[in-house]
């Protein structure tokens, strides 16, 4: 009867050293998979922004150009039409990684950056207030993006929102908000 005893302390030992070892390798499995997914989203999302961002501001330098009497330079139109290539490569790797959300935000973002873009390969000029239009909704849809990628990677914290494109151009409302600030600040 010991014996009995004594061999069935040892199977069920065994057996809970067993179960607990294959869940925590499964567990660790899971993590290191989590963490592999990650980062290779990160360095997707990571790529993506660095095109979207150099395609911008080439979009942007273009119309800020005309805007002054300048023709923009055949390189910076060579620029901006590599820049929007490597984009398109770049994109092609989100919807294999990315969220919903994160592949909408992607689509709206792609949108903006190509309305910024049309615009600045043919050779006609903007008006200022519609150049300032389509460089914030490409600011806005980069924002939207941002906290999509930073939601679907759980980065912790707020993300902060600054909806308008800093360009060189001056706007009559930031010389407002500066003037404000400036009032404000000397206790008026």
């Amino acid at each position: 009867m010991d014996q009995a005893i004594t061999v069935v302390a040892v199977l069920a030992g065994a057996a809970s050293t067993y179960i607990f070892t294959r869940l925590s390798e499964r567990d660790r499995f899971s993590r290191d998979m989590k963490l592999r997914w990650d980062q290779r989203r990160l360095d997707a999302y990571a790529a993506y922004i660095s095109a979207v961002k150099v395609t911008g501001r080439s979009a942007n330098e273009i119309h800020r150009r005309r805007l002054q009497g300048a023709t923009a330079d055949d390189d910076l139109v060579t620029e901006l039409t590599n820049s929007h290539d490597r984009l398109a490569d770049r994109f092609e790797l989100l919807p294999l990684l990315a969220d919903g959300p994160t592949i909408r935000a992607a689509h709206e973002l792609n949108a903006a950056v190509w309305a910024l873009k049309e615009p600045a390969m043919r050779p006609e000029i903007l008006e200022e207030a519609e150049w300032l239009n389509l460089a914030d909704n490409w600011i806005k849809a980069l924002n939207d993006f941002h906290a999509a990628a930073r939601a679907s990677l759980n980065v912790p914290g707020a993300f902060v929102r600054y909806d308008t494109a800093a360009l060189a151009v001056s706007r009559p409302e930031r010389r407002v908000t500066a003037d404000k600030a400036t009032n404000h600040g000397d206790g008026r």
